[in-house]
């Protein structure tokens, strides 16, 4: 909220001042007007944006302040009300997003959380593949594949009426130019695969610095409501179709090891070096995970059933600090951001609400069709219902808004073991397919 008000509240580039969050704070009315934010400073003793306490080149002091917002996250979400709220993937967000706005990290990232941020990802998908039983997924995958189609789809039909809705499309290219168009477009990739395809459909379309930037971090603030929203739907509910592994026996032996842990970072640096070396930079990530996929498979199941716990923990871990990457850019909202806040809030809006508004839709459509086969008969409470579980759709839509992270995220957060493989599966199809999509997309437009 503050990130929002700040967008469109400050005044022009000219009369901009930065506010900042002092002890003695002067009363609400003499801060805000209609026309500016005043500004109020903070003693000389304490850090402020333009002088963060941990400064851009810092990268071991960056990489360490990401480090403990991951691990204080882990706490509060388990420990607090707000915590447990939000996540404790989207806490670890929130505690970045703050050092880096009071002036503790430093606002708009760095180079070395960028790093980190890469790093993290393309290492856990593999570790959490790793430490997941594929052969027992299987089962399971086909239902959330659909569920996944489903929530892709939703997304292009939330783009298409949001770029054609009342004057969405002349607000963008008024705030952006050209730029307008061409970060509609990526965001629609983002929201079928993840930042990757954001990037990706901005470089392959030639969009500014300042509009992927002002895309990107509407997004992120949009993300900060529909992270937790998915998080709350889905508390409580079970797994929905429980499966036990058949190598039990072998997995409860299975306890970390130096010799387990050297053995998966090997594996998983070696599958992102492929990755990088076949597919290049944007499709790395794809690439990886379908070499991991056939090394888990085709390998016999007891040398890899040892694995699965060391595996599962180090990507889980390697999953927050992810997460904390994300909030690292703070408040540094330039001119760009401001300028196109309202028209790209706006768009995200209408397809996020169409993205949501499709799926309960297709839910209720499949169940009633069921009913009427069965003679009317409803679903029992503990009956799967396949595609159409909201298990499955939640975390469907979560590897659609958010990527395979943020599915694999949900899935663990709600004990949906059975879902946890799945969601990487299908999230990084989401990886393959977006680009190209978006960029059809784009020439549509």
């Amino acid at each position: 909220l503050t990130a929002a008000c700040h967008a469109f509240m400050t005044p022009p580039a000219s009369t901009l001042r930065v506010p900042h969050f002092g002890l003695a704070q002067p009363s609400f009315a003499s801060i805000i007007d209609t026309t500016r934010i005043h500004a109020f400073s903070l003693p000389t003793f304490l850090p402020s944006p333009s002088s963060p306490l941990v400064s851009a080149a810092d990268d071991y002091g960056n990489a360490s302040a990401v480090l403990l917002c991951a691990t204080l996250a882990q706490l509060l979400g388990k420990t607090t009300a707000l915590g447990k709220l939000l996540g404790p993937p989207v806490t670890a967000m929130t505690l970045t997003f703050f050092f880096a706005s009071v002036g503790i990290m430093p606002p708009g990232g760095s180079a070395g959380a960028s790093s980190l941020q890469s790093l993290t990802l393309n290492l856990a998908t593999p570790l959490l593949l790793l430490g997941a039983d594929i052969r027992a997924a299987r089962r399971s995958c086909g239902p959330l594949l659909i569920s996944f189609v489903l929530a892709s789809l939703a997304t292009v039909l939330g783009s298409v009426a949001a770029i054609n809705l009342g004057p969405i499309r002349s607000m963008l290219t008024a705030a952006l130019g050209t730029d307008g168009l061409k970060v509609a477009a990526a965001l629609m990739a983002k929201n079928i695969g993840g930042g990757i395809n954001y990037f990706a459909v901005c470089a392959a379309l030639g969009a500014s610095t300042n509009a992927i930037a002002a895309g990107i971090c509407v997004d992120n603030i949009f993300a900060l409501l529909y992270f937790p929203l998915s998080s709350a739907l889905g508390s409580g509910r079970p797994d929905p179709s429980p499966i036990a592994s058949d190598d039990d026996d072998i997995v409860s032996g299975g306890e970390v090891t130096v010799e387990r842990v050297s053995v998966l970072i090997a594996l998983s640096t070696t599958a992102a070096w492929f990755g990088r070396l076949i597919g290049g930079k944007a499709n790395a990530l794809p690439v990886s995970t379908l070499l991991t996929l056939l090394g888990t498979t085709l390998v016999p199941n007891r040398w890899i059933a040892p694995l699965r716990p060391t595996g599962e923990i180090l990507g889980t871990a390697l999953l927050y600090v992810f997460f904390a990457t994300a909030g690292t850019g703070g408040l540094a909202i330039g001119d760009s951001v401001r300028a196109a806040f309202w028209p790209i809030g706006i768009f995200l809006t209408i397809l996020y609400g169409v993205h949501g508004c499709f799926l309960a839709t297709s839910r209720h459509l499949v169940l009633m069709y069921r009913s009427r086969l069965q003679d009317g008969n409803r679903f029992s409470k503990d009956e799967d219902e396949g595609m159409v579980a909201p298990q499955r759709l939640l975390v469907a839509s979560s590897a659609a808004i958010g990527g395979p992270a943020t599915a694999a995220a949900l899935a663990n957060a709600n004990g949906w073991k059975s879902l946890v493989t799945p969601s990487l599966l299908v999230g990084n199809l989401g990886y393959a397919v977006a680009t190209f999509a978006a960029i059809a997309f784009y020439r549509l437009l």
